[in-house]
C-alpha cells in the first residue's frame, strides 16, 4: 500500500465549502519550475488561508472550553454562597441553650477566647461521626481563631470497640497525641489492634500508655462524658452542642458554615455591646438549662413487676458467694455481687461505675464476681472460663480487667493476657481446660438459673436486686442505704465481717420462693 500524501486537511465545517489542498501535488509543482512565474505563487496564498483559519478555530474553540470550565467552576462556587447565604438553614433541636459540664482536661482544638464553642459528643465505631470529622474540620477553618471544638466521648452500649477505642484515644491524650490518635482511631473502625504500632509511631512512653489506657481514670473519664451528655438528651451520635444549642446528627460542610456562622453573628453582637470574648462563653451559658425535660439525673430506684421467675428489686436474696473471686475486705459493710458476661457491653459500661464506686468505698464496700456468659455471646463462654482459670493463680481480677478491656475471644489471645499479668501460662492452659474450671463455670451458671438472672449485668446489693447498667448515683444512693442499715447491725453487737451473712439469713433462697 502507497503511503499516504501529507495532507492539511480543515475542519469539519470548512470541509463543506473549501477544496483540501494535496501539500505534495503542490510542493512538486513548485520544485519542478526553476523560475515559477508570479502566476505560480498563487497556491502558497491559498494554502496559507486555511492554515490560519483552522488555527483561529482551534484557539476559538479551547476559549470556549476554558471559558465553559470556568464558568462551571464560578457557578459552583456561586451556587455554594447562595445555598450558604439563602438557603435552609439548620435547625437546633429547640430554641433553648444547654450547658455542658466542662472539667477542662478535655481534648481541644482552637482558643479558650473563641466566638462559638462546638462540644462534640462521639463514638468511634459510629459511621456517622466518622463521616462528621472532615465536614467539621473543613467548615471550621473557614473561622480560624473563632471557633473551638471540644470532644466529649460517648461510646454507645451497642459498639463493642467503642469504650476500648474512646479509653485508648484518653490515654493517648495524657501525652499529648489526643487529635492524631482520634483520627487513626475512626480510620481503623474503632480497632484498636494497632495501637502499639501507633504508640511508637508517636514516640510515646509505652508503659505509661498501657497504664493510663486501663486506669480506672480513663474510665471515669469518659463515665462523666457520658453522663454529662445523658442530662442534655444526648442517646445518640454524633451529637454536637453549639454555644448550647444542640444539633444531633452529621451535617455536610455547607450546613456546619451557617450553623456557626449564626451562632458567630450572635456572638459578635455582644462583644459589640463590650462582652470581652474570654468573658463570652460563660456569659453565653449563664441562663442555659442544666438537663433536657425528661432527662433524669440519675435512674432512680424503684418497685417494678417481673415475670415469673425474676427477682423483684424490694425482697432480700441469699445468694451464695463462697468459692468465687472477691476484690474488698471482709470486714465491708456492703457486698455487691455481680453476674456478669466479658462480651456484654453493658456490663463493660458497669464495669467502669463499678470501679468508681469501689475507688469510693474502699472500705465500706467488696465485690463479688460471678459469670454470666450469654448465649447470644459465642465467645463469652470461654473467656469465662479463661478468667476462672486465672483465678487459679491468684489473679482473676489483673485478667479479668483485661478481658473487658481487649474483648479477647480466642485462646491464643486469653494466652497472651495470661503472659501480660504474670501468670504460668502452661499451667494456665491446663487449668483452662480442666474440668475444675468447668464446674466452676457450671455453678455460677446454676446460681444465675435460680436467681432469675438472665441477662447482664445484673447485681445484689446486700441481697437487694438490680438491674442493667445503672449510673453512679443509683449505686451510691443504694451503697448509702445499705451501709446505714448495716451500721445499725454494727450498733447491735454484729462484727462487720458478719453483715452479711446476717442480712441474708432469712433472705429467698431463689427468685422463684
Amino acid at each position: 500500500m502507497s503511503e499516504q500524501p501529507e495532507r492539511d486537511e480543515l475542519t469539519l465545517e470548512d470541509s463543506k465549502t473549501a477544496i483540501p489542498v494535496d501539500v505534495a501535488a503542490a510542493r512538486a509543482d513548485s520544485d519542478s519550475s526553476p523560475a515559477a512565474p508570479a502566476s505560480k505563487a498563487k497556491p502558497q496564498a491559498a494554502k496559507s488561508e486555511p492554515a490560519k483559519s483552522t488555527k483561529a478555530k482551534l484557539l476559538g474553540n479551547l476559549v470556549f472550553v476554558l471559558g465553559f470550565v470556568a464558568t462551571l467552576v464560578i457557578g459552583y462556587f456561586v451556587g455554594q454562597w447562595v445555598r450558604e447565604a439563602f438557603g435552609d438553614k439548620p435547625q437546633p433541636e429547640s430554641g433553648d441553650r444547654y450547658i455542658v459540664e466542662l472539667r477542662g482536661d478535655e481534648p481541644q482544638l482552637g482558643p479558650d477566647d473563641a466566638l462559638v464553642t462546638i462540644i462534640e459528643f462521639a463514638d468511634y465505631q459510629c459511621p456517622y461521626c466518622a463521616q462528621s470529622v472532615e465536614p467539621l474540620a473543613s467548615a471550621m477553618a473557614g473561622f480560624e481563631g473563632d471557633v473551638r471544638l471540644i470532644f466529649k466521648h460517648y461510646p454507645l452500649p451497642g459498639h463493642g470497640k467503642a469504650a476500648p477505642a474512646a479509653y485508648t484515644s484518653w490515654a493517648a491524650h495524657q501525652q499529648g497525641k489526643f487529635w492524631e490518635f482520634h483520627d487513626r482511631l475512626f480510620e481503623s473502625k474503632a480497632s484498636i489492634d494497632a495501637v502499639p504500632e501507633w504508640v511508637a509511631e508517636f514516640g510515646l512512653d509505652a508503659d505509661k500508655f498501657g497504664t493510663d489506657m486501663e486506669s480506672g481514670a480513663a474510665r471515669t473519664s469518659v463515665d462523666r462524658d457520658m453522663l454529662s451528655g445523658a442530662r442534655i438528651g444526648v442517646t445518640g451520635t454524633p451529637a454536637f452542642v453549639v454555644n448550647g444549642h444542640v444539633y444531633k446528627g452529621k451535617r455536610d460542610a455547607t450546613q456546619w458554615k451557617q450553623i456557626i456562622g449564626q451562632e458567630l453573628d450572635y456572638a459578635e453582637s455582644l462583644v459589640d455591646d463590650g462582652i470581652a470574648r474570654a468573658d463570652l462563653y460563660d456569659h453565653i451559658m449563664k441562663d442555659a438549662l442544666v438537663r433536657q425535660v425528661g432527662a433524669p439525673e440519675q435512674p432512680m430506684k424503684g418497685k417494678s413487676k417481673r415475670r415469673p421467675g425474676e427477682p423483684d428489686d424490694t425482697s432480700v436474696y441469699a445468694v451464695p458467694i463462697t468459692g468465687a473471686p472477691v476484690q474488698g475486705p471482709a470486714t465491708a459493710l456492703v457486698t455487691v455481687i455481680e453476674f456478669a458476661d466479658y462480651h456484654c457491653p453493658y456490663c463493660s459500661k458497669a464495669k467502669t461505675t463499678l470501679d468508681e464506686v469501689a475507688k469510693a468505698y474502699p472500705d465500706e464496700v467488696r465485690v463479688v464476681y460471678r459469670q454470666r456468659p450469654l448465649a447470644m455471646h459465642p465467645h463469652a463462654h470461654d473467656a469465662s472460663k479463661a478468667a476462672l482459670a486465672a483465678h487459679q493463680q491468684g489473679k482473676f481480677w489483673e485478667f479479668h480487667d483485661k478481658l473487658f478491656l481487649r474483648q479477647s475471644k480466642t485462646l491464643d489471645e486469653f494466652k497472651a493476657l495470661a503472659s501480660e499479668v504474670g501468670l504460668d501460662v502452661d499451667r494456665f492452659v491446663i487449668d483452662y481446660q480442666s474440668e475444675a474450671v468447668g464446674k466452676a463455670l457450671a455453678a455460677d451458671l446454676a446460681i444465675a438459673g435460680k436467681f432469675g438472672v438472665n441477662g447482664t449485668p445484673a447485681f445484689f446489693i446486700n441481697g437487694h436486686y438490680m438491674s442493667g447498667a445503672q449510673s453512679y448515683g443509683a449505686f451510691e444512693q443504694a451503697i448509702q442505704q445499705e451501709i446505714a442499715a448495716a451500721k445499725i447491725l454494727v450498733g447491735q453487737g454484729t462484727a462487720p465481717s458478719q453483715i452479711y451473712e446476717t442480712v441474708i439469713a432469712a433472705g429467698k433462697p431463689s427468685a422463684k420462693d
